[in-house]
């Protein structure tokens, strides 16, 4: 995805096996609409498919999803927690997290600093839980919020992620 304009045609070319015609059409569709990312998508899909197959592209594709606000609806334990595999991560009893509330959670698990902080992001719209916002300042963690009785998504912003995990 990360891929230069440059250089995105040649990768295509290179570990591909798309057809010349297509290649050619999506160096036309970078040309015209670069801010699209046509081919850097592509190129993506097709080099986890050549690696991944079928399977470990539809879960790349729902991951990349997450990671940039997309609901958690419909992946399982194993997969967030593949997904989120290489994020902070805090061990927490059961009983020490439902109920709790969201802004005390995320300054326990160093998400923010400190509940002022927490408090703050609240306010500012940018504390989510599983990524949904939090919105009020007093929410609380319910069970239901505990994914697979399991874990929990705690995200700063767009790209801040904590995960919390319950043995």
């Amino acid at each position: 995805m990360r891929s230069t304009d440059a250089d995105v045609v040649r990768f295509l070319k290179i570990f591909t096996y798309l057809p010349l015609d297509e290649i050619g059409a999506l160096d036309e569709q970078l040309r015209s609409a670069p801010e699209r990312r046509a081919a850097q998508k592509k190129l993506a899909e097709e080099v986890t498919r050549l690696v991944h197959g079928e399977e470990g592209l539809r879960i790349a594709q729902r991951a990349s999803a997450v990671l940039f606000g997309g609901a958690l609806d419909g992946l399982s334990v194993d997969d967030l927690l593949s997904v989120f595999a290489n994020v902070a991560a805090t061990e927490r009893e059961g009983s020490r997290v439902a109920g709790c509330a969201v802004v005390d959670l995320a300054a326990e698990t160093g998400l923010c600093r400190s509940k002022g902080e927490a408090r703050r992001l609240v306010q500012s719209g940018g504390l989510y839980l599983n990524n949904t916002r939090v919105t009020d300042i007093q929410a609380a963690v319910g069970e239901a919020d505990i994914i697979g009785g399991r874990i929990l998504v705690l995200r700063s912003g767009k790209k801040n992620y904590h995960l919390v995990k319950l043995p």
